[in-house]
């Protein structure tokens, strides 16, 4: 049996959505004024957690000039359907 230790993401993950996919776990955080955008995380486990590249990566996808501090990206909804990913943020 493994045993889960909070918080299973060190440092700040704020606003997590998690969903499953088949057999892997996958979360997603707001990262705010921070570049890239929305941290990525997956987990066949929920304890041991790879992280992924980042949803907005480019600034064509976000461009924070301009932003004030905590603005930025906030609230993600990662969701999947029809073999494709989905995620959703403010």
């Amino acid at each position: 049996m493994l045993q889960i230790k909070n918080p299973v993401l060190p440092g700040f993950n704020a606003d997590p959505s998690i969903i499953r996919v088949d057999d892997t776990y996958y979360i997603a955080n707001s990262t705010f004024e921070w570049f890239p955008g929305v941290r990525l995380h997956e987990s066949k486990d929920l304890v041991h957690w790879n992280l992924l590249p980042s949803a907005l990566s480019t600034t064509t996808l976000l461009d924070m000039k301009g932003n004030p501090s905590s603005g930025g990206i906030w609230a993600p909804d990662l969701s999947y359907a029809d073999g494709k990913f989905w995620l959703i943020y403010t």
